[in-house]
Parts: structure tokens; C-alpha cells; sequence
């Protein structure tokens, strides 16, 4: 990044900043503040002598306040603060507050959900109490809300993980499955989502199956996609959501369709603002991880105001900025080479473990035809036509051919064996682990009251510059770079030419071309990249009540734009231009590589002038938009039944997305490759990069829903056992301009027995639509090695590994995955313990998802094993598309396989969530908080599709011997699907001393890649990490208001646990930052 980006980048942070505070500035000054001394005891008492103090009238129900004890609040300390401590322990919230009069009425009930809400607040988190509409219902202060698994991460949680991003702080949720849009991901390239983005995944049903809401509204889906399962998918950009702004994240742990929509299959995670926030806070911190050079410091502004004619104003800013982490700055990443890690283990021989690349500057080739045998006088260099570069010292591989030059020969074959393990590529030294970043969010909220109308409004801003560096490219087998016969470096060129070898036979006299099989371009350097993320959001609505009627209206419109520039790129033309001059200036693919060190560099390059001929820089301008329109309303009390009030919701949606993928021309088949020797053909003109169109999507959806909250028992019938039971009816309606329509209901169910004892369940139907990449995506071309059956078997030759290519296209015929859910646990809050000894919360939920229609490809291995079947039934597959036979051959050779996306098999995945919350404050030594959650994975089932399940059926019966066809079955602690996960939080607050705790474990998985040892996979162990910190807040003097904060996370160093990936470890589940200290400082005006 250049200083003037920088230097822009936090100009324009500042500038934002300052023009806020400047506007809220004499606003901000005018937050009323009085010494107040007001004893803990009665409410009553308690609220009288703040209005005194305060010089305010308070007007608030008596009966309600009676009873109530609320806590001391003495000090120069703001009048909002001191009220919400006062009106939080009296169990009511602030209705209107003009500056003058403060109308209190009594909080509406909140269910027990499963949050760590910590110790109680200090002066500076303390704030006026909302009415809450919990995720998961539209009706405020419903009851129903308490059938349903919310977990609520508090602020005090989201400090304990001393969470920076939003990815950070949403992977310390257990419920939260692996994390495929992530930094460790080393495929892709271009075609991946890169850069300063990270996914959502509840339940690890795959990225696209949770639900992201930003303050109770959808958010745009990240502009970026890429593949899972052979499918791209497309996420919410956690990393978009300015974390210092952040009050709570809801998590609903639970199908919602018929509540919100598509997409929450696995459930919902509302990630709400601190809207309510006054006075101003800034804050800055400073981190590194230890024994790196990766440091990261972030600025927050926090600002929230009431003007004089009532309008209540926020801001939020943050500005962010990080180094790189090197991937050769970690010991277990350093290298691809991980043999080493499991030498004392019994996969001591599993090569799997060495990722390093047979694409490397020790070159093979074949020579066209392949057929070709060819001698250097006695000594056969080839039978084959292929051949690689070899140094001489390599003596255990040994020569072919006599020395080239500088310590170089040639060898028959490729480097695939044994001996010449030792020439392949390390291209982890190239890349980075995380990469440098600047990211700047800025929002802000305003409110207005218009009588009894509030207009309200949002508008956020998110802005990153993410560069890494990964290993050069190497050619593809579906766009071949062919060296011409008379190319200046060709050892088997014309007779007479300057570098043929001596006494050769079998290449004729005008010399032999020959394609490139593998080879890595290294002297040019690695490639780096930079990808820009832009993306905005502007809300405005009008919310009210009108005869015992709540509504709400807004229009919302979000757009976000990734721009993704690769430098460093080689153009497949330019390359071949330079392999195939006549003269000395041409490129020379046979010097070799680094004869000290074979995996890593080249000590002999090519001139930078050559090199430079071919270098290109490619882009990926992505964009994705979302507009949306919806009209709500509510009442809590529409009639009334024995049981009480029944309260209502209903609204209706509209919203439009679109989403467009603008590759560069080398990509998108504008500029195509032209092999210059062979006249083929080819849609890239990238080295190494697959050609993918540009994909153009659009969709509306019109929605309608509706909910009920239908009271069936009250405490008041004194059933025995049955204290309250209440019912939540809903269902939704969406009408898809592009597929037609969904229709999905949900019921819920919760039966409080009495001492403490509830019971709670619900079931539902949910659904997620076909993204806009999955219907409208003409196809991209991926080259896979398989083997041929068909053609090798019925043309009775030896089977063998080929370069397949397989297109992967959308498909407009696509129906929405499907899912029943069905959830049922229990909430304990013991009544025997008394309130001097806190408040403990037990919970426990076990809760089922079957989804059918999931979205994914037949996969080339079977189409080419039922094309197979078929002809061995007189048919064929014509997805399979083949060449015309030649001479006696019966089948021809394999052209390319089309795969578009299905709908296929079902999967059922079920689990349990426990949680113990227990909170106990106004002892002597403090408020204490402590929350631990867990969830565990009982059954992850993938059942074959009809196609698998005839193809194991004809593997089993000996019709297709040899064959292996996925048996799916149950995944649990296979890759990314750990069995247990889980957390813990405690914090401790003591006047103005505070500190906190958070434990994360991450259970026991496998590695499905390595071949099993004695019939077991490669475990990926458990991991646990625990992060720690330690506050003061100054309460009076020229600090008051500050607080310093010091901290760690993973405070043990305990690095991510082995497995078998190009960077030692998965990055779905774990990371590489290590040991990180930081140290926060914060004032509070």
C-alpha cells in the first residue's frame, strides 16, 4: 500500500471523525453530569433522591419500583449512567425523556437466554435500557421469546475475547461451525474469495445457511465467492461490522424462515449496535503476536448524543491497521514439508503430509508426439517423449543425459519419484498467513420523534486494503504452453541450433516441440495482490403506535464492491513469445532451480528484461447489491384468552439483489490464448488460472409473514406443574422472481413448570434459495486428472491417470434446499438459591436439521464411473462428451464433462447445546460473571444421491471392479466437524478494577486427506486457547473516564494443532496468530 493511499485512507477516517464531534461537540459538552451520593437500598427512596439530585422530575410506577433494592451510585458520574444503574436494578426502562421530565415504566420481560451478561456494569457501559425484540420473534416484550435458543453475546463477553474483527469475535461462538472464508485457504487464487473477509456458518451446514442481520435487517452478501463442495457460495463479510460499536450479537440457534426468510436454515445471528449510547468515547489499542513481526493497532470512536430538540444522534468509527504474518514466521508453517511433525508417529511415511509442489523450476516436459523415444547416442534420454531437468548433485536420482550446463542434466520421466522428492516446490516461504490490512467502518444512527411517529435512519461505511503474496503460478494441462521446435533454449532443437544436445537420435532434424507438464515460473518473484473492499448502507424508516398498534416501516439499500488485482501475473501469449524467441534474449525454462537448496528459489535466472516482457497484473471487480422495503406492525394484547393477552405480528418485504462478477479479459475469454504452435485455442490467457465468464444475476422477492404469541396458561389458573405455557404460531411466504415460490411455517412451544423449571421446543420448516452464482454462472473450466474406465477398459488399454477438464455452470432449473427443524430443551433457574448467592441459569436445547436438495455436481470421477455403467448397458452419459474414436477404438477420448449444479441428496444433522450462566453481584470483592457454553455434535449423516448409491451397488456386485464411489455416511470429526465445542467466560468488577476470562476449546477431529493406518485417520487433535485481561477504570481527577486494559490472547502460545494442509494446520478451525498482547487505553466523556 503507498504512504498517499495511507495517508488518505486516514485523513479521511479523521476528517469523519472530527466533522462528528464537531456537530456533537456542544451537544456532547451539555451531557448533564452531577455529583451524586445516593445509598444502595430501597428503589423507591432511591429514584426520589436522584430527582432531587438530578434537578429532574421522574414520574415512574410506584407498585412497580416497590420492593426493589437497586445499588449505590456516588461520584461525579453522568445523570444517564446513574439512572440506568438505578432503573436496571429496579426492573423498569426509560419510556420518554425530554431534558426535563423522565417518564419511567416497567421493563418488559426478557427470556432466559443463554449469555455470559458478566459482572454488572461499570459507569461506562451502563446505559439507558431498551425495550428488546429479541432475534427470533417481531413482537415486543413477547413471552414466546423464552421457547426459543437464543444465545446473547454480551459486551463484557466481546471484551473477554479481546476480538479485534468481526471474524474473530464471531468464531468465539461454539455454535459457529468451520470458517471456509478465511486467510489459510491457499486455492483459488483469483477465483477465491480473498482478502479481508470471513464467513458465518452455524451448525457447519455450510457457508450461505445462517442468517446475518445487522440491527434486525438483512445485510448485502459479500461481492466475493468460492467454492465448497465443487459449488460457489457467497457470505455476510463479518469483518464489514464495526465491532466497536457493537452492544450484543443474538444468536438464535434455531430454523427462522418463517420469521426472516431464506438463508436461515441453521439459524440467525443479529448483531445489534449501541444505538442508545451518550457522551463520547475514544479508544485506542496496540497488539502483536509474540516472537512476529505482526503488529495491529485500531482507533475507536464512540459518540452518541440527545440535541435540544430531542433528535438522539450516534457514531461509530474505527480505523484498523495490521502488518503481515509471513508464513515463514511460524515453525510449522514454514515450509509444506510437515514429515517431520509425524515422524514419531505412524503416518512416519505418508507423503501426504509434504505439500510441496511437483511444479517447480526443475522442469518436465513431453515432447510431441509423446511416443517419441529418444537417445543420446547409446543412452535412451526418454521411451515416453517425457523428460524433466535433474541437477547432477542429485545422486541418487541420477542423469539420463550428459551435463547440460551448470550442474544440470536431463532424466527420463517426470519428478513424481521417490528420489526426486527433493526437487519439488516450497511455496510456503512465497506466502503470507495473514496479510497486511487497513480497514476503516464508520455508522452512524439518528432518531427523531414526530409526535408519536419516530423517523429514525442508519448509514454505515466500510472500507479495506488487504495485500499478500503467494508462489508464482504454474501452467495449466487445459491452456498447454508449447515450446517450438527451433526455440532458442531447446535441447532438442534444429541441428546445427547452439543448445541441442550432442548425438541425438529420435528427434528429427528440424528438432522436436514439446509441451510444458510442469513447470514454476520462480524468477520472477512471487505474485502479491491487493483486494479493495467497499460497501455502504443507508436506511431510513418511520416507527410508531396507533390505538395499542406498534409499526415500523424502512427502505434500505446496501451495495459492497471487491476489487481484486493480482501484480506479478504471467500472460499464457507473452510467455510463450519469450519461450519461443530464436535468440539468446528468449526465456529459458531449463536452467533449473536453487542447486543449494532445490525446494526453495532459483540461483539462475532469466534477465529481468525477459521476464519482464511476460508479467501482467489481472483484476476480479466483483459487486453485489441489496435493496429492500418492508412495512411491520405488532401488538402485544391483539385479544385477550383466559390465558392472557395474545399478541401479534405481521409484515410484509420486498427486496432485490443483484449480483455481478466482472473478470479481467484474459479471464473472461475476451483476450483469448492462441497456442502458436498448435493453433488450439483457450478461453485464459492467465498462467494457471482457470478462464471464468463474467456472471450477471438479479432476483426480487415479495414476502409476507405473519406470527402469534398465544398465552394458553397463566400463573393465575394455579394449575399444578403448570405455572405458564405459551405458543408461538408463524409462517412466511416468499415469491422468487426467478424460481417461483416458498411457503414455510414454524410453531413453538414453552411450559414453565414452576421452581425454576421450564421446558421449551419448536418445529419448523426452512429453506435457502440458490444463490445468483449458482442459477446464473455460465461455467467455469476446471482440469482434474482422472481415469478414463470406459475408454481404457472397452478399448483394451492400460488404464492411467489423464488431464481432465470439467465445467461447472449454474442452472436455472435449481429448486431451494429444503430443511425440517425441530428443537426441545429446558431452562433451570434454581429458586432455593438465594439472591445474596446470585442468579444460576441452566440450559439445554437438542435440536435436528434434515435438509434435502442440497445444491452440488455429480463430480467428474462419477460421471465418467456411470458413463462407464451406462455403455456396459448399451448407453452412454451425455454429460461425458467425447472425441470420435480413432483407428480400432470404440470410445473416444474424454473432451470434457459437464457438470451443473443439482439438487441432490439429503443429510441429517443433529446435536445439543448446554449452557450455565451464573451472575452474582454487590458482594464485598466485587461482581462476578461466569457463562460457559458448549455444543456437541451428535450426528452429521450425508446420504448418497441415487446416482451413488447405483454405482456402489454395481461396485459391490463386481460389475465395476476397481472402482471407489463415496459411501458419504457420518461425518462427524471428518475435516470440519468437530464433535465438542465450547467456551467459557468470567469477568470480575471491583471498583473500577475489572478483569476477565475467556477459555476456547475446539474438540478432537480427523484428516480425511492422509490414507488411514490401521484403519483410523489422522487425528487433528483438540485445541484450547484462553485469553486474559486486566482493567481500571478511573472514576474521578483528570482520568476520569479512562480506563487501561491489558491483555492476552492465547496466553498459553499453544500452536494450532498438526494436519495435513499446505500451512500445517486447518484454518476453518484454528489460526496461527499465537501468543498476543495488547494493551487498550479508553476515555470516556
Amino acid at each position: 500500500m503507498s504512504i498517499d493511499t495511507r495517508r488518505r485512507t486516514v485523513r479521511g477516517f479523521l476528517m469523519a471523525s472530527a466533522a462528528v464531534l464537531v456537530l456533537a461537540g456542544p451537544a456532547l459538552a451539555q451531557e448533564a453530569r452531577h455529583s451524586f451520593n445516593i445509598p444502595a437500598g430501597d428503589a423507591v427512596n432511591a429514584l426520589q433522591t436522584f430527582a432531587k439530585q438530578s434537578g429532574k422530575q421522574v414520574l415512574f410506577p410506584f407498585e412497580a419500583a416497590s420492593g426493589k433494592t437497586t445499588p449505590a451510585v456516588t461520584g461525579d458520574v453522568a445523570d444517564a449512567d446513574a439512572l440506568a444503574r438505578l432503573t436496571k436494578a429496579a426492573g423498569l426502562v426509560v419510556a420518554s425523556d425530554d431534558g426535563k421530565t423522565i417518564t419511567l415504566r416497567q421493563a418488559p420481560a426478557v427470556s432466559p437466554q443463554s449469555s455470559s451478561a458478566g459482572a454488572g456494569a461499570t459507569s461506562e457501559e451502563a446505559q439507558t435500557v431498551e425495550a428488546i425484540v429479541v432475534v427470533g420473534s417481531q413482537i415486543e416484550g413477547a413471552r414466546t421469546t423464552e421457547a426459543l435458543p437464543v444465545t446473547v453475546v454480551s459486551e463484557n463477553d466481546i471484551i473477554a475475547t479481546g476480538a479485534v474483527s468481526g471474524d474473530e469475535l464471531f468464531r468465539a461462538i461454539p455454535q459457529a461451525g468451520d470458517v471456509q472464508f478465511q486467510e489459510a485457504r491457499t486455492t483459488g487464487n483469483l477465483n477465491d474469495a480473498r482478502g479481508d473477509v470471513a464467513s458465518l456458518n452455524l451448525r457447519s451446514l455450510g457457508t450461505g445457511n445462517t442468517l446475518a442481520l445487522l440491527n434486525g435487517r438483512r445485510a448485502v452478501l459479500a461481492p466475493g465467492t468460492q467454492t465448497e463442495n465443487l459449488v460457489p457460495v457467497q457470505t455476510v463479510n463479518t469483518n464489514s461490522f464495526p465491532v466497536a460499536g457493537v452492544k450484543r450479537v443474538e444468536v438464535l440457534r434455531d430454523g427462522a424462515a418463517a420469521i426472516y426468510g431464506t438463508d436461515a436454515v441453521a439459524g440467525v445471528v443479529n448483531t445489534v449496535l449501541d444505538t442508545k449510547f451518550r457522551g463520547l468515547k475514544m479508544e485506542a489499542q496496540y497488539g502483536g503476536s509474540e516472537g512476529t513481526s505482526y503488529r495491529e493497532g485500531s482507533f475507536n470512536v464512540k459518540a452518541g448524543t440527545r440535541l435540544e430538540d430531542g433528535t438522539r444522534l450516534t457514531f461509530f468509527g474505527n480505523y484498523t491497521g495490521r502488518s503481515r504474518l509471513n508464513a515463514s514466521e511460524r515453525d510449522y508453517a514454514a515450509s509444506e514439508d510437515h514429515r517431520p511433525q509425524v515422524a514419531d508417529t505412524p503416518w512416519v511415511d505418508n507423503t501426504t503430509f509434504d505439500s510441496r509442489s511437483t511444479s517447480s523450476p526443475w522442469g518436465s516436459f513431453t515432447l510431441i508426439p509423446s511416443t517419441t523415444t529418444v537417445r543420446q547416442g547409446t543412452t535412451a534420454l526418454t521411451t515416453s517423449g517425457v523428460f524433466h531437468i535433474e541437477p547432477v548433485s542429485n545422486t541418487a536420482a541420477g542423469c539420463s543425459s550428459t551435463v547440460l550446463t551448470g550442474g544440470l542434466c536431463i532424466k527420463s520421466g517426470t519428478i513424481t519419484g521417490a528420489n526426486d522428492r527433493v526437487l519439488r516446490y516450497d511455496e510456503n516461504p512465497d506466502r503470507t498467513l495473514k496479510g497486511g490490512l487497513e480497514r476503516t467502518n464508520l455508522f452512524s444512527t439518528v432518531e427523531h420523534d414526530f409526535g408519536d411517529i419516530t423517523a429514525y435512519g442508519e448509514a454505515g461505511y466500510y472500507h479495506a486494503l488487504f495485500t499478500g503474496s503467494r508462489e508464482q503460478s504454474a501452467p495449466l494441462s487445459t491452456a498447454p504452453i508449447t515450446i517450438a521446435a527451433n526455440a532458442y533454449w531447446n535441447p532438442f532443437g534444429p541441428v546445427g541450433s547452439v543448445n541441442r544436445l550432442a548425438n541425438l537420435t529420435g528427434v528429427p532434424t528440424g528438432g522436436a516441440a514439446m509441451n510444458i507438464l510442469t513447470y514454476r515460473v520462480v524468477d520472477t518473484g512471487p505474485r502479491t495482490y491487493t483486494v479493495t473492499d467497499d460497501s455502504y448502507r443507508l436506511l431510513g424508516g418511520l416507527k410508531g403506535s396507533w390505538n395499542g398498534w406498534k409499526w415500523d416501516s424502512a427502505a434500505l439499500y446496501s451495495k459492497a464492491r471487491t476489487k481484486d488485482m493480482t501484480h506479478n501475473a504471467i500472460s499464457n501469449t507473452l510467455f510463450q513469445q519469450a519461450l519461443n524467441r530464436t535468440d539468446a534474449s528468449a526465456y529459458n525454462p531449463f536452467n533449473g532451480g536453487n542447486l543449494d537448496n532445490y525446494s526453495l528459489g532459483d540461483t539462475s535466472p532469466n534477465s529481468r528484461d525477459t521476464i519482464n516482457a511476460f508479467l501482467i497484473n489481472v483484476y476480479r471487480i466483483s459487486e453485489t447489491s441489496l435493496a429492500l422495503a418492508d412495512f411491520k406492525v405488532s401488538k402485544k394484547d391483539l385479544f385477550r384468552l383466559p390465558g392472557g393477552d395474545v399478541g401479534f405480528a405481521a409484515g410484509v418485504e420486498w427486496r432485490r439483489e443483484t449480483y455481478d462478477d466482472n473478470r479481467d479479459d484474459r479471464l473472461d475469454g475476451k483476450i483469448k490464448y492462441t497456442n502458436s504452435v498448435t493453433g488450439m485455442t483457450y478461453n485464459t490467457d492467465v498462467l494457471g488460472a482457470s478462464g471464468a465468464p463474467d456472471v450477471h444475476g438479479s432476483r426480487s422477492v415479495t414476502s409476507a409473514f405473519f406470527e402469534l404469541a398465544v398465552p394458553v396458561i397463566s400463573p393465575e389458573m394455579n394449575i399444578p406443574f403448570v405455572e405458564e405455557i405459551s405458543l408461538q404460531i408463524a409462517a412466511r411466504g416468499e415469491d422468487y422472481s426467478d424460481f417461483g415460490s416458498v411457503y414455510k411455517p414454524k410453531g413453538a412451544i414453552y411450559w414453565k413448570v414452576g421452581y425454576g423449571l421450564a421446558f421449551r421446543g419448536s418445529v419448523s420448516q426452512s429453506f435457502r434459495a440458490p444463490n445468483l452464482p449458482q442459477f446464473y454462472s455460465d461455467g467455469a473450466t476446471v482440469s482434474n486428472n482422472r481415469i478414463d474406465y470406459a475408454a481404457c477398459r472397452l478399448n483394451g488399454t492400460t488404464c492411467a491417470t489423464a488431464s481432465t477438464i470439467e465445467s461447472r455452470s449454474g442452472n436455472k432449473n435449481l429448486k431451494p434446499e429444503e430443511a425440517d427443524n425441530a428443537t426441545v430443551g429446558f431452562v433451570y433457574q434454581p429458586t432455593f438459591i438465594p439472591a445474596q448467592y446470585g442468579k444460576l441459569t441452566l440450559t439445554t436445547d437438542f435440536w435436528s436439521i434434515r435438509e434435502k436438495g442440497v445444491i452440488g455436481v455429480v463430480g467428474g470421477y462419477n460421471a465418467i464411473a456411470y458413463d462407464y455403467y451406462l455403455r456396459l448397458h448399451g448407453s452412454s452419459n451425455p454429460n461425458v462428451v467425447r472425441d470420435a474414436p480413432v483407428g480400432s477404438a470404440t470410445v473416444g477420448n474424454i473432451a470434457y464433462i459437464n457438470d451443473t449444479y443439482q439438487n441432490l441428496q439429503p443429510r441429517m444433522v443433529q446435536g445439543a447445546d448446554f449452557s450455565v450462566d451464573y451472575d452474582l453481584d454487590d458482594t464485598p470483592w466485587g461482581d462476578f460473571g461466569l457463562s460457559v457454553n458448549v455444543a456437541k455434535l451428535l450426528k452429521y449423516d450425508q446420504s448418497p444421491s441415487p446416482l451413488e448409491s447405483l454405482l456402489q451397488s454395481a461396485v459391490a456386485s463386481g460389475e465395476l471392479p476397481g472402482l471407489t464411489i463415496s459411501s458419504a455416511g457420518n461425518q462427524i470429526k471428518m475435516d470440519g466437524y468437530p464433535e465438542f465445542r465450547g467456551t467459557a467466560s468470567f469477568t470480575w468488577r471491583n471498583n473500577g478494577w475489572g478483569a476477565g476470562a475467556f477459555v476456547q476449546y475446539v474438540g478432537e477431529a480427523y484428516d480425511t486427506g492422509p490414507a488411514q493406518v490401521n484403519g483410523q485417520y489422522f487425528p487433528i487433535k483438540d485445541w484450547t486457547t484462553v485469553s486474559l485481561y486486566g482493567q481500571y477504570a478511573f472514576k474521578d481527577g483528570m482520568f476520569g473516564g479512562s480506563t487501561i486494559r491489558i491483555g492476552a490472547r492465547n496466553v498459553f502460545d499453544k500452536d494450532p494443532p498438526l494436519s495435513a494442509s499446505n500451512f500445517g494446520y486447518s484454518g476453518a478451525l484454528h489460526n496461527a496468530t499465537g501468543r498476543y498482547w495488547y494493551m487498550n487505553l479508553s476515555k470516556k466523556f
